[in-house]
This record gives C-alpha cells, sequence and structure tokens, in this order.
C-alpha cells in the first residue's frame, strides 16, 4: 500500500484504545523510504526498570569481574541534569553531570540456569534458579534489603555504612550482587529466565506498570530454552552440546558435517509442536507486549555472530567458539538466537560483542540509550522531506560520500519533515497536532506556539540526540500553551530513510527535495 494511504493505528496497551487516525502523509516521498512510528513522552519519565539476565556456567568467571567492575559506566550514563543534583556537591550541567541524579530505579539480577527438568544430568538441576531475583552479597559486600535494588528520588534501600552517596550505593550493590559464580547449568535459557523473572507471580514488586524496562543480557553461549524437556534426555544419540545448535538454528547447510555454515537464523517453525526450543518470535511478542511502543529497551553482551563453524570430534559433531579467537579475550560461541530478538527491538535494541576487554564503552552506550528513551524525542532515524529528500539543519556534517569528501547540510529545511502527529491523553483521547510555522523551525528560542498551539516542530538536539544512540541528531518539541499532563505523549508517524546516519548512501542522499 503507498505511504500516502497508510492510516496512523496504534496500539499501546492499557494505554491507548486501539483506533485508526486516517490522516495521510502529504505526499509520497521517492526513493528509499520507511515509516517510522515514534512514541515521545510530554513529561519527562523517571522510572526504568532494569533486569540483568547473568550466564553463571562455568566459563563466564572473567566476564562477570569484567561486569561487576565496569557497570558504574552504566549508572554514571544515566545522569541527567534535568533529574536535578543528587546532593553530593558535584556539577550537575550539560557537559558535566557527575553530581546529577539517576533516574528511580529498579535493578535486577536473574541468572540463565533454568535447570533441564530432567535428572540425572552432572551440572544441572531440575529447576535451577527458575528465574528468581538473586539479590544475596557475594562476598565481604552490602547488597539491597529487597530482592532487588531500588533507588528512588535519591533514597535507596541499600544500608551500606561506608557511604551516603545514593548512587554509589546502587554501584556497590551491584558489584556484590552481580558475581553469581560459576556453579550454574550449562544449557543457558536467557530468554526464558527473563519472560519468567519479569512475572509478578515469581518477582513481586520488581516490574512497575508505569516504568520503562530494560533487559540486558551478559553470556558467552546462545540461548537455549527448550519447551520439549527430552531436548536434555541422555538417552538421545545427539551430542549434548550440539543440540541447541542442531535443534535451535537453521543455515545453508543443517546437517552435521564439519565446516563453516552461512544464514544462519532461528528456526522459527509455524508449527510450534516441532520446537525443541521456544521459537523467538514468541519471546519478542512477549517482551513488545509488556509496555506501549518504545518502553522496551532489549541489549545483549554476547558473543558475534559473524562466524559460525560446526566442528566434528571422536564423540561427533559440536558447534566450535570462535568469536572471539584471534581477538586475544577468550571464546564464546555465536548467539544467533539472542541477536535475532534483540534487533527486533530496532533503535530500542542494543546487541555488543562479549569479546572485549572491557564492558565499560558497551555499557556506557547502554546507559545512553536508556536515558534518550526516558526523556528523548529524538527522532530515530534520519528524516525525510515530502519529495524524499534528506531534511537537515544547515551546516550539519553529514558523513563522507564514496569519494571521501564531506559532506554537510547546504540548506536547512527540518520545517519540511513528512511527519502526521497526534496528541494522546492518559485517558486514551487524542487530538491531531497541526505544524509550527516555519519561523518557529528557526529560531529555537522562540517557544510560543503563536496561532497554532498545539504544534510540532523538528529541532537540532546535538546533546541528547547522539545519533550513535538516537539515530539522528534530530528531536521533535510539541509548542503548547498549558503544561503537558503526566502520561501524555505525541505520537509520530514520519517518512525517514532506512540508511544510518552519516553513512556514504545517506551523505550521498538529496537535500531538501
Amino acid at each position: 500500500m503507498p505511504l500516502s494511504r497508510i492510516a496512523l493505528c496504534v496500539v499501546l496497551l492499557g494505554l491507548l484504545p486501539i483506533g485508526c487516525v486516517d490522516r495521510p502523509l502529504e505526499r509520497v516521498p521517492t526513493g528509499q523510504l520507511q515509516e517510522s512510528t515514534h512514541y515521545f513522552p510530554q513529561t519527562l519519565e523517571k522510572d526504568i526498570d532494569i533486569l540483568f539476565v547473568i550466564d553463571n556456567s562455568k566459563s563466564m568467571l572473567d566476564e562477570q569481574i569484567n561486569l561487576a567492575n565496569n557497570f558504574p559506566r552504566l549508572i554514571d550514563a544515566l545522569r541527567n541534569p534535568k533529574l536535578g543534583p543528587d546532593g553530593s556537591g558535584r556539577p550537575c550541567v550539560e557537559g558535566n553531570t557527575s553530581g546529577c541524579k539517576i533516574p528511580n530505579v529498579h535493578i535486577g539480577v536473574v541468572t540463565t540456569d533454568m535447570g533441564i527438568r530432567l535428572p540425572g544430568h552432572s551440572g544441572c538441576t531440575q529447576n535451577g534458579d527458575a528465574a528468581r531475583l538473586q539479590s544475596q552479597p557475594r562476598g565481604a559486600c552490602v547488597g539491597p534489603s529487597d530482592p532487588y535494588i531500588s533507588y528512588i528520588d535519591g533514597v535507596t534501600n541499600v544500608n551500606d555504612p561506608s557511604t551516603k552517596d545514593g548512587v554509589e550505593q546502587v554501584k556497590q550493590a551491584f558489584s556484590c550482587i552481580a558475581q553469581l559464580g560459576i556453579e550454574g547449568c550449562g544449557f543457558e535459557h536467557p530468554l526464558e529466565a527473563a519472560r519468567r523473572a519479569l512475572d509478578a507471580n515469581v518477582n513481586p514488586g520488581f516490574q512497575r506498570k508505569d516504568a520503562f524496562l530494560a533487559v540486558v543480557f551478559i553470556t558467552d553461549e546462545d540461548d537455549c530454552s527448550a519447551q520439549n524437556p527430552q531436548m536434555f534426555n541422555q538417552s538421545v544419540p545427539d551430542p549434548f552440546g550440539f543440540r541447541c545448535f542442531e535443534y535451535g538454528i537453521r543455515c545453508n547447510i543443517n546437517d552435521s558435517k564439519p565446516g563453516p555454515r552461512k544464514g544462519c537464523r532461528p528456526l522459527d517453525d509455524p508449527d510450534s509442536t516441532k520446537h525443541w526450543l521456544f521459537p523467538v518470535t514468541d519471546y519478542v511478542a512477549h517482551f513488545k507486549g509488556l509496555k506501549p511502543p518504545g518502553r522496551v529497551i532489549l541489549s545483549a553482551i554476547a558473543g558475534d555472530t559473524d562466524s559460525v563453524v560446526v566442528g566434528s570430534d571422536p564423540q561427533g559433531p559440536f558447534l566450535q567458539w570462535t568469536s572471539c579467537q584471534g581477538k586475544g579475550h577468550g571464546k564464546a560461541a555465536p548467539a544467533i538466537r539472542l541477536r535475532s530478538v534483540v534487533d527486533a527491538f530496532s533503535k530500542q535494541g542494543y546487541f555488543s560483542t562479549i569479546c572485549i576487554d572491557n564492558f565499560g564503552p558497551a555499557l556506557k552506550q547502554l546507559g545512553e540509550l536508556i536515558i534518550t528513551s526516558l526523556g528523548g524525542q529524538c527522532l530515530s532515524a534520519p528524516p525525510l522531506s515530502a519529495g524524499g529528500g534528506l531534511a537537515c539543519h544547515a551546516g550539519d556534517a553529514l558523513g563522507l560520500d564514496r569519494s571521501g569528501v564531506a559532506r554537510t547540510c547546504q540548506v536547512g529545511c527540518l520545517d519540511q519533515v513528512e511527519c502526521v502527529v497526534e496528541l494522546t491523553a492518559p485517558d486514551g483521547s487524542t487530538q491531531p497536532i497541526q505544524r509550527c510555522e516555519p519561523s518557529k523551525f528557526d529560531n529555537l528560542a522562540d517557544e510560543d506556539c503563536g496561532a497554532r498551539c498545539p504544534c510540532w516542530r523538528v529541532v537540532p538536539k546535538p546533546a541528547e540526540c547522539l545519533p550513535g544512540q538516537a539515530g539522528s541528531p534530530y528531536g521533535m518539541e510539541v509548542l503548547r500553551k498549558d503544561k503537558p499532563v503526566k502520561g501524555s505523549a505525541a505520537l509520530a508517524r514520519c517518512a525517514t530513510t532506512p540508511e544510518r546516519w552519516a553513512s556514504v548512501k545517506m551523505a550521498e542522499m538529496p537535500q531538501c527535495n
């Protein structure tokens, strides 16, 4: 169906009713395009629940230490001047947020050990840790008084006498509980552990109804969430170490002969009765269904998926752990199932290789993605004008073309961004929003909506909208006379390009046509 004839149909679970607003984009943009839907909270969001799913099998000792040592990088990335100073006396301004509060967080930790539901397998119990939150101190340190870490307006549930700084208490408590040991079952179930951990009957009080949600997987193996316990029957002749790959992945070659594999993807047969493992599409649907669009973030630090090789020894075929070889950081299996779930969340998903000796940059980037989602009005892809040209701000660097020449935006035309926008209230009612007058796009200091109230505009937000995380350096603002009601949001459907910001193809796009 042409883009100009697509109605804006959205279901925001529990927040908005099912509805279609037949407000087409004015013209069909030419060239390569996509239609992006953005959910922009109109009040500052302060609440997020973060669930860490950590592999506790025998190969994960160094990775757990790495995570515990670098977790502060994620927390520091969550500091935001809009949340106010944390009371430490350190600066809390744009460019130096070392003394700012972090959002109101619940931080929980679970293991990937869900057992195998069959007796007799060495190293695995029948039920494992059953997705219960792990909060006991690991060593001479102080953990939270609840099954999860809580930080609400500067007050924590960590009774650590060594510091009164709430943010530091959060950092220390996580390092205290996150080093889970390496006695867990070697058949990791990270996706199933996350699904069950977010069940209020399993971990009451952790997930809050109105909070954003982030799930972070840390593992050096792929997901092996089995729905059929016979997967681990020891009387089955197939080698144990090959079953999760054999029954869960499809490649260009699907037998057990040794050699490289290409085009590997999760096996998702429509007939779920044929599955040994739970289909990854079930997990994507489940996690997306937990919150309204844009309020769930999925991330993984796991094995690269660019190299898949089957080996062979006297015991039979096995999946070679090749992802980290040659990089000096151990080994990991390609996380094909995990990555497919993370990738399904597009800009709300973040995947990093586990083949690094310092998780700090990856955790910092995750924190930036979270804080952008909480307060952000960032467009998740480069926007297009009605004629299909790149809409940009004059002077902005657009990247290098194929000849290595730096391209810049020649003429500003953010006022030509092609979007349809409506305002949604907490009760589910909607109100169309018109485009602001062109002068409002050029003069950012002019926040008076004038004769068009409320109205929307797209403006540069270089401090908030980092293209590597947000997708573009531009954000949408709604100008209005009254203060927005908590829980209200702007829902925008915009024409964008699938090309990555500053990529060669984007840099060479026609501008403002």
